[in-house]
């Protein structure tokens, strides 16, 4: 029986696949979407899980899919949508580079959409999609939506995504798909893959007819440079590896999550695999080839770490006290000299902060510019030259870690805030702060520092860029923070743990010729 126009158009509306087919779509570049060397997409593109997790490798059309899935979503399932990218110029750039595009190179995909060359919003019918970045939560409120797609979760600030997640509660709907490279384990698009049935790509080996999922190093002959077969060892056509299933790992749940790896792709050879796997980080390797989360030792703070610094042993206070403090709706704070921190605690409100103060006249109190603006403020004309505002600023290309201000500025402090973190904490590792009491005493003080990790970033040239993020509540890291750049003022020369309290004349060095991490001894000056 011969199908009519109206009748292929209406089976086109319920199926991504006969829709791609039918009105022959195109990616950005102007190529026909296929699936000879997509297979493993096949089945996601027509899955419309209400929670998805897609755990993957750089580089994989991930986002062409899910950009023309939202689109399909929007027009034939009257959603209204939002699509988050890192940051706003992120989403401008996805948006002007890959959605604009997509939309230019498909007749039909224009005819639905009122403003073709919009970056922050695209309205399909009545429906509408809105592009949107992580920073800050002011684009987060302005919306309602019924779908929220994450684009590069991991990149992304947390605390935003949540925002967005809000933007669901009057929609019956209520959908949420995340997808990205991981970072760690138990973050980001992990977090919601871990909760997922863990679907994995499992091929055949032609030769001896076992059937396995990709994984590295078992399909890597390292000498031949070719795939091979776990179980019989010899070389997998690339046949094998085009044609496979996704089996799902956990039946019962309700969340539909995808695991991605660069050796599922036919068009990327074993060699570059090597490549990969012999001049990049490790961190890169898992997480951009692999797809897997990747926690090195450097990149985390253990429980070790933080409780070798424990020394039981009374503190006589008889040095200048600095307070390091995160405000918000609670207060966190951590009090110390230059014998090491004594003191951690919280508060609702500000009178134990101003107890301290008061009882140690000298002392010097640090706090968050960016928490509560009212109460600190009086606090700086309270305690005049003893209140200081610290200022977290990014990747500064300068050599100081902390800049104090004059004259007009007095009263502030300028912090690099991931280089700082970086050197605080590899103080903290080799033991140079010490921490008075028990070790049973600090374990909820380590429970923040558990919760922080680092990752790693290429900037446009390459540049490995190293940064600290959070999973959970971190208050007394940046406590801490603050009072180890108090001590770097008002120290008073001396030494915590014998070594000197002042900040080094040159940035650490991170990398070496290849690329990997390296300890290194501090550089130091005297106190200003």
């Amino acid at each position: 029986m011969q199908l009519s126009k109206s009748d292929k158009e209406y089976l086109a509306s319920k199926s991504p696949i006969l829709f791609l087919e039918h009105y022959n779509i195109k990616n950005e570049v102007g190529n026909k979407i296929d699936f000879r060397d997509h297979y493993f997409q096949y089945d996601m593109y027509q899955d419309f899980t209400p929670v998805q997790a897609v755990q993957k490798p750089a580089q994989v059309g991930e986002s062409t899919k899910n950009i023309l899935k939202t689109l399909f979503a929007v027009k034939y399932m009257g959603l209204d949508a939002i699509y988050t990218l890192p940051t706003i110029a992120d989403a401008k750039n996805f948006v002007g580079g890959k959605v604009n595009r997509i939309i230019a190179n498909n007749p039909v995909v224009q005819s639905w959409t009122e403003d073709k060359d919009t970056v922050e919003q695209k309205q399909i019918g009545k429906n509408m999609i809105y592009y949107r970045g992580t920073w800050t939560d002011k684009a987060a409120m302005t919306v309602t939506s019924d779908l929220n797609v994450y684009d590069e979760v991991d990149a992304s600030k947390q605390e935003i995504i949540e925002s967005y997640a809000t933007r669901l509660q009057h929609s019956d709907k209520r959908w949420e798909w995340w997808f990205s490279h991981p970072s760690v384990e138990g973050f980001g698009v992990n977090k919601i893959f871990i909760r997922s049935d863990q679907k994995h790509w499992f091929i055949k080996c032609s030769r001896c007819s076992k059937k396995q999922f990709m994984s590295f190093p078992e399909n890597i002959n390292l000498e031949t440079k070719q795939y091979q077969c776990k179980f019989c060892k010899q070389e997998l056509r690339e046949e094998d590896r085009r044609i496979g299933e996704w089996v799902k790992k956990y039946r019962e749940r309700d969340i539909s999550g995808y695991q991605i790896t660069s050796l599922m792709c036919p068009w990327i050879p074993a060699s570059r695999i090597i490549e990969y796997y012999e001049q990049k980080t490790e961190e890169y390797f898992h997480t951009k080839v692999l797809g897997l989360p990747y926690v090195g030792r450097d990149n985390v703070v253990n429980e070790e770490h933080v409780l070798q610094n424990c020394e039981d042993g009374e503190n006589k206070r008889e040095s200048r006290i600095v307070i390091g403090c995160d405000t918000g709706l609670t207060q966190w704070y951590v009090m110390g000299n230059r014998e090491g921190i004594f003191y951690y605690g919280k508060s609702d409100g500000y009178e134990e902060i101003e107890k301290m103060m008061n009882e140690y006249r000298n002392a010097i109190l640090v706090m968050d510019s960016k928490g509560d603006l009212t109460k600190p403020r009086e606090l700086q004309a309270k305690y005049p030259n003893r209140v200081f505002m610290c200022e977290y600023r990014v990747d500064r290309k300068t050599q100081q870690l902390a800049t104090w201000g004059i004259g007009k500025e007095s009263g502030t402090v300028v912090v690099d805030r991931n280089r700082m973190m970086q050197f605080m904490i590899d103080e903290l590792k080799k033991k140079y702060i010490r921490l008075n009491g028990k070790k049973e005493e600090w374990l909820d003080y380590v429970e923040h520092f558990k919760n922080i990790y680092r990752t790693e970033e290429e900037d446009q040239l390459g540049i490995p860029r190293r940064t600290w993020h959070r999973k959970g509540d971190d208050h007394l890291v940046h406590a801490s923070l603050y009072w180890r750049v108090g001590m770097s003022k008002y120290a008073q020369s001396g030494a915590v743990v014998g070594k000197p309290i002042g900040m080094p004349k040159t940035l650490p060095t991170y990398l070496d010729v290849n690329g990997k991490a390296l300890m290194y001894e501090h550089q130091w000056r005297l106190p200003q």
